[in-house]
Formats: C-alpha cells, structure tokens, sequence
C-alpha cells in the first residue's frame, strides 16, 4: 500500500486497509461456516475448506479477477487501482490472498513459476496450487504441466526448480518490476528510475537495481545519479568480470563531471557534449534471494 501511495501521495491508505481487513474476517467466517457443514461428509479435507472459502470470498463475493483484456495496463500493478478495478495482474492479486491468509493464520507461500506467479497454501500436511488471476483455482500436476508448456515450449517438464518460492520482499519486488517494465515500455525512463528508486527502499543490497537505476538515469543524462547507482553498484557486484566493466563506467562519468564542473566555473571552453553515450553492459543480478526473469527490465513476466 506504501509503494502504490508513493505513486500518488494524496491517496489516504487507511480505507483499503479497512477493506483488506473485512475479507480477511470474511474469509475466516466462511471457513467456520464450511467447517459446520461438512461435518458430517467424510473425507472433506481442511485444505478444501480453506481453498473453497477463499473462492467464495475473494473471486465470489468480492468480485477480485485478473485483468485479461488490458494486461498491460500499468494500473494492474497499483495495489490501490487493483482494489479500485477489481482486477490486476497476478502477482498484485497474490498479495490480497497472501494478506488474508495470514490474518486467518493459514500457511501460505508465493510461487515463482515460470511465466505466472501462483500461490500454495497448506494445511495438515496437504497442499494445494492456486491461481490467484483465474479466481483462487487449484491446479494439478496436468495443469502445471499444461502452463509451464505454454511459456517454455511443448518439451518443457516439471522440475522442482520451477516451484521456487517467493519470499515476501520478493513479491513486492515482482510487482515493482512489472510497474517498471510498463513504464519503460511507455519511454517514461524516470517514473522507470522512480519505481527502482523505491524498490531500493526494500532492497538496498540489490545489486541488479543499482545496475538498472544507474543506466535509466545515464539515458536521462543525469551523470551524477548514475554515477551513484554504478557506484554503489561495483561495491555489491559479485562477479569480478562486471565489476571492473562498470567500475570502468564509473571513471568515465567521474572525468565527464570533473570536466562539466571546470568549464561551469572557468567558462573558457564549451561544455562536453552531455548526449555522448555511457558504455552499459548486460548484467544479471548476482543476488539470488531476489534473482529471477522479472529482474530483467525488457522482462515482461507477472
């Protein structure tokens, strides 16, 4: 809710969290009542119970669905504007569950899978995979197989690997990611550098964002900014190779600042040509707690 209001500081955020707090007591009333009805049909599992109830809840009463028609729509992100709509992108309607599941003390869990962010809850040693865009349902082992195909090509199978877990920062930072890779696709470069600017906020040892910051703000040719970020940025890199690139970069926009600093205080020679361009280099980021394709900016993933 904070990153959404630094978006738009006039928004008051006490009202969605009211709101927020109503489906969580929603939820947990429809679980007891759930509960109080299958007592006597055997075999009706708690997970069910759960599951079902956060379907009636969430998807039913509430009305909360993934926006296919206007996927892009860079409101999908905005976890007010997602209230607002009803609808957003996956990851952003992940969030709802996940904050009522834990206000209703069940176990649940982000999953980065490839392509479409789900969610897994468990219960009694029992789990269940959900899709939080297609109305909280349950996806098998078929359905998994059927979507990783979909994203990664018919020869594609399960691995464990493909059900890595999100934690909570890098939820938030998925659904940072998309907000950026909609602005960079609408060339609005500083609301890019502003969302990266805010995920640091959660991140600051996130090597990959100083990376991303420090070439938005070169392209904005705001030297002194990306001088910043590709500082800070070969103090976390791990990898020797990228570091000496960039800290290469950094030299550069040192001299280029040196000289733009001289020539205002002189005034005997024309000022650098401040369009000359910053030699970048493709990097991945080297920290894998928040590693994964949405870390990309041409990543378009949810």
């Amino acid at each position: 809710m904070h990153f959404a209001r630094l978006n738009d500081p006039s928004r008051d955020i006490a009202p969605y969290i009211d709101l927020l707090e109503a489906i969580s007591g929603d939820v947990r009333n429809r679980i007891g009542s759930l509960s109080a009805q299958s007592r006597d049909e055997d075999g009706r599992a708690v997970i069910d119970l759960i599951v079902r109830a956060m379907q009636d809840v969430i998807p039913g009463h509430y009305q909360f669905q993934g926006d296919a028609e206007n996927y892009d729509d860079i409101a999908n992100a905005d976890l007010m504007s997602v209230i607002d709509r009803k609808r957003g992108l996956p990851v952003a309607l992940a969030l709802l569950y996940v904050h009522v599941a834990k206000r209703c003390q069940i176990e649940i869990t982000g999953i980065d899978f490839p392509g479409h962010f789900l969610l897994r809850l468990q219960s009694g040693g029992a789990r269940r995979m959900i899709d939080p865009f297609h109305g909280g349902i349950t996806l098998g082992s078929a359905e998994l197989r059927e979507l990783l195909k979909a994203f990664q090509g018919l020869d594609a199978e399960l691995q464990p690997a493909h059900y890595r877990e999100a934690s909570d920062i890098a939820i938030l930072l998925r659904l940072q990611n998309n907000i950026k890779v909609r602005a960079l696709r609408q060339g609005e470069l500083a609301l890019a550098a502003r969302v990266i600017d805010n995920s640091l906020l959660i991140a600051p040892d996130h090597d990959g964002l100083w990376h991303q910051l420090g070439a938005l703000y070169a392209r904005l040719h705001e030297d002194a900014k990306a001088l910043h970020a590709f500082t800070r940025f070969v103090k976390l890199c791990k990898d020797p190779m990228h570091r000496a690139r960039i800290s290469a970069v950094v030299e550069e926009l040192r001299d280029r600042l040196g000289h733009q600093s001289s020539d205002r205080k002189n005034d005997t020679r024309d000022v650098p040509n401040s369009d000359a361009p910053v030699q970048l280099y493709p990097i991945r980021s080297q920290n894998t707690d928040h590693k994964n394709p949405s870390d990309n900016p041409d990543s378009g993933q949810p």
